[in-house]
């Protein structure tokens, strides 16, 4: 596998991986013939931060749009809203608004606030790009999937894997914030987003192997490189922030 360490919106071939101070991300084309898969974040100036990952519906250009504004979209509203949930809302009406085709899973991560005594994230989904804690080196789930096949096993009926991929809510078909995941969490050592092309292909042995012996600024690119090594049949994309770290604030605009 090459990989190939990038600027955030440069094309490369093999795994792409993106750097932050305080969050990287890795992806992966896999088999598919389009990479849609999106991964994004975005500091206020009050250094307030947001990340997240989209999984475009399918494999076209539509689907690689859909997720790319999803995603570039639901940081920064929910950096300037101060809510996870209204961002998912915001970029549904950003696809819908404009008549844009494609559709997409969303996950969004919202940091702490200053104002706040105790410092905590917030997490709001739709679909099955998952969210992991890190604590003490150990993951924990914080979504549940958004698909046929997870509904359907929660009411204790076995189903075919393929159902898994069938999505009960996403971007363009979120009805209201009923609809959208939500949970706050106290802020852990680190949160790991990743979309069906990673955890679907990781079994929980590896995936926690690599959480409690990678350090989270590599470990972006270790889950797609194990991803990719397990034959993961689709596009492959995991981000991690480093919830302690000291985020980038960007330089007041002058004149």
């Amino acid at each position: 596998m090459t990989v190939t360490t990038t600027t955030p919106g440069t094309r490369t071939r093999g795994t792409r991986t993106t750097r932050r101070t305080d969050w990287s991300a890795a992806d992966a084309r896999g088999p598919r013939r389009h990479q849609a898969d999106a991964a994004a974040g975005f500091t206020g100036r009050d250094g307030r931060r947001a990340v997240a990952v989209a999984d475009g519906v399918g494999d076209s250009p539509a689907a690689a749009r859909a997720a790319r504004i999803a995603a570039d979209h639901a940081v920064r509203t929910a950096v300037l809203d101060g809510r996870a949930d209204l961002a998912v809302l915001a970029a549904r009406d950003v696809l819908l608004g404009a008549g844009l085709p494609g559709d997409a899973a969303l996950t969004v991560a919202l940091g702490p606030d200053a104002r706040l005594a105790e410092p905590t994230w917030t997490v709001a989904w739709v679909g099955d790009v998952r969210a992991l804690a890190v604590v003490d080196g150990r993951p924990q789930p914080l979504t549940r999937d958004h698909s046929v096949g997870a509904a359907m096993r929660a009411a204790g009926v076995e189903v075919a894997p393929r159902m898994d991929h069938v999505l009960t809510t996403s971007v363009r078909t979120v009805r209201g914030a009923v609809e959208i995941g939500l949970t706050v969490i106290a802020e852990p050592d680190a949160l790991v987003l990743a979309t069906d092309g990673v955890h679907r292909a990781l079994d929980p042995d590896t995936l926690a192997g690599l959480c409690a012996a990678v350090p989270a600024a590599h470990l972006p690119r270790a889950l797609v490189a194990a991803a990719t090594a397990a034959d993961t049949h689709d596009n492959a994309t995991a981000l991690v922030v480093v919830a302690g770290a000291r985020p980038v604030v960007p330089e007041p605009r002058r004149g």
